[in-house]
């Protein structure tokens, strides 16, 4: 399956799929991956080249992230960072340049929360805390990002009106509702330590292909998502956040779903080249979109020639019988090829 978004040709393949209970999961490579070498937070946090703390005069919706090493840092939407003053999840993928500090926008995923002090951090995932800093103002690396139902109302949100941080509560609340466990501080991290064997128990069941670096997720015989990376690497980094993200999903809305059908992929992927594109406020390097259309939202992170990163979330409607026009194209999705 080829892809053309803003004069980049993506060349997709499709492998074989993988299924455990109500979850299917079909894993992604990329014939033509990029160069650009990326630092993952994980990888900048433990190796020290890599900060992020509240601003100096804390805010809920922004942080800072300095990047002292050589290379560029990437941030991944939905990804969380825990500890500080609340923990966060942040807003859009971005990247960072080497030797340069920059603002982030986040979310706010503990609402409970407001005053430093590690007590108030759950257990279960380990968090990457460095003891030799001195001040408790520094995020750590949690082992999660955003479950896919925050993830994808936060996606819309974003591109509908720019704000998002009462939905990503209300969708922390919904959560816990489903799951009837209830956080002390209202604290996504902690609704995942809670679900931990459930979790993994899932997640054991699917597998790292050689290559790959994106999956498009399955649940309940109704396509959810799908998510890219710019290589292998980056994606090693990401896949069991990425798949904790959707098994979340699966666990709390388990039940018997209809039957899937490959042609479902293809309408899906297809839908991209009728989207409403945004470009966003450039920050740091390369440019960012945000898309819109009948299946749902998604965000796309380029730079120069290559993709970074993309998510796109189904909406959860029905759209048999729906009538599709056009839509408002942008030029970075004008081409769209099927090679099934």
């Amino acid at each position: 399956m080829n892809i053309v978004i803003d004069g980049i040709n993506l060349s997709l393949e499709l492998l074989e799929s993988q299924r455990y209970k109500n979850m299917k999961v079909i894993p992604v490579r990329m014939n033509n991956v990029g160069n650009s070498e990326y630092l993952t937070l994980k990888r900048g946090i433990n190796a020290g080249f890599v900060e992020v703390t509240e601003c100096e005069v804390s805010t809920v919706g922004t942080v800072l992230a300095r990047n002292n090493a050589n290379v560029p840092l990437v941030l991944i939407d939905g990804d969380e960072i825990v500890g500080a003053k609340q923990n966060r999840i942040m807003n859009r993928s971005l990247i960072v340049p080497p030797k340069t500090t920059l603002p982030i926008s986040v979310s706010c995923t503990e609402q409970g929360r407001w005053h430093y002090g590690r007590d108030d951090v759950g257990g279960g995932f380990e968090y990457e805390f460095n003891d030799s800093r001195d001040s408790i103002e520094h995020f750590a690396c949690s082992d999660i990002a955003a479950d896919f139902s925050t993830r994808r109302y936060k996606s819309q949100d974003l591109f509908e009106s720019g704000e998002c941080q009462s939905t990503v509560w209300n969708s922390i609340n919904d959560l816990e509702r489903k799951t009837s466990f209830r956080s002390r501080t209202s604290a996504l991290h902690d609704n995942f330590v809670n679900h931990r064997p459930m979790l993994d128990e899932y997640l054991k069941n699917f597998r790292l292909e050689y290559g790959q670096l994106g999956a498009i997720f399955i649940i309940n015989g109704q396509i959810k998502g799908m998510e890219l990376f710019a290589n292998p690497s980056i994606y090693q980094d990401y896949h069991e956040k990425i798949f904790r993200s959707y098994i979340m999903e699966a666990i709390t809305n388990h039940q018997f779903g209809s039957a899937f059908v490959e042609k479902d992929v293809r309408e899906f992927l297809r839908e991209i080249s009728r989207s409403e594109f945004k470009r966003s406020e450039e920050k740091g390097i390369g440019r960012h979109l945000q898309f819109a259309n009948c299946y749902g939202y998604g965000a796309a992170l380029l730079n120069g020639h290559d993709l970074v990163h993309i998510n796109y979330f189904h909406n959860g409607k029905s759209h048999s019988g729906i009538r599709r026009g056009k839509g408002r194209r942008y030029s970075s999705f004008r081409d769209f090829a099927d090679d099934f």
